[in-house]
């Protein structure tokens, strides 16, 4: 298994973002003049100004999809920072956590991306900055936060690197669109592209970590699992030990083969 059972809930909510944005700026773009609801839709429709209207449209496709993407993030983080295993690494990584000083969410996510091996800095600090234009959004009249100076002249220094390696994308010009809370479709589906990227690389590490903790704190899982603890109680048989197998191999699915029959052997 090379992703979580998180990353793919994941990547099943946001992984098609970038298609289905284009999809639907590409759709907007080519209605027609006279355009009418198709009837099995079963809605009313008017639109007094067709390009006032699929502008209005695609400005609140582009910022709702942003604002869903930096929500499934968060639910990722805080599914990783609970995990069992996890907690067992001891690598004191918690996105729940509050931080000391200036806590966010966003600030959180570059904090714990410091970490996390293959995570450039421009990555995590884009998806920073995606956090604080969710908090933009939602929160309108009261959210002022945002990259710090220096980040913000870190990522000046990444201009070219940027521009060059994804798609043109405008590195200066979306630190002015986020100051004017004016999100661009390009500005969305590359910081979307950002942030999976860092969740992918935070996937990874996780799995390749794991793999390395001892065998006592595997059983250690297992032993509080009141589901596996009833199959432990069953009388020594064949099937008891197919069960165990299995039920080791849903639990801790990122295990090898090998690893899990260690496993299950300790409880024959």
């Amino acid at each position: 298994m090379t992703e979580t059972k998180y990353l793919k809930f994941f990547l099943n909510e946001i992984g098609y973002s970038v298609h289905n944005l284009n999809t639907i700026a590409v759709a907007l773009s080519n209605l027609p003049a006279n355009s009418v609801p198709n009837p099995e839709l079963n809605i009313k429709w008017e639109a007094k100004n067709l390009e006032k209207s699929c502008i209005a449209a695609r400005r609140f496709a582009v910022r709702s999809s942003l604002v869903f993407a930096v929500e499934a993030l968060f639910e990722y983080m805080s599914n990783i920072s609970d995990d069992e295993l996890w907690k067992k690494l001891n690598f004191d990584l918690d996105f729940k956590k509050k931080l000391s000083t200036n806590d966010s969410k966003a600030r959180r996510f570059s904090e714990f991306c410091k970490s996390i091996p293959g995570i450039e800095k421009e990555w995590y600090l884009l998806v920073e900055l995606m956090c604080h234009w969710r908090n933009q959004i939602v929160h309108a009249s009261t959210s002022n936060a945002g990259l710090s100076s220096s980040d913000k002249r870190f990522l000046e220094t990444k201009i070219s690197f940027l521009y060059d390696n994804f798609y043109h994308f405008d590195v200066m010009k979306t630190l002015e669109d986020y100051d004017a809370d004016k999100v661009t479709l390009k500005e969305a589906t590359t910081l979307i592209t950002f942030l999976i990227k860092c969740c992918r690389k935070i996937d990874e590490h996780y799995i390749s970590s794991i793999s390395g903790l001892s065998n006592q704190v595997y059983s250690e899982v297992l032993d509080n699992d009141d589901q596996f603890n009833l199959l432990k109680k069953q009388v020594g048989s064949a099937k008891r030990n197919r069960q165990i197998m299995k039920y080791i191999g849903v639990k801790l699915p990122y295990l090898s083969a090998e690893k899990i029959t260690m496993l299950a052997n300790e409880y024959k």
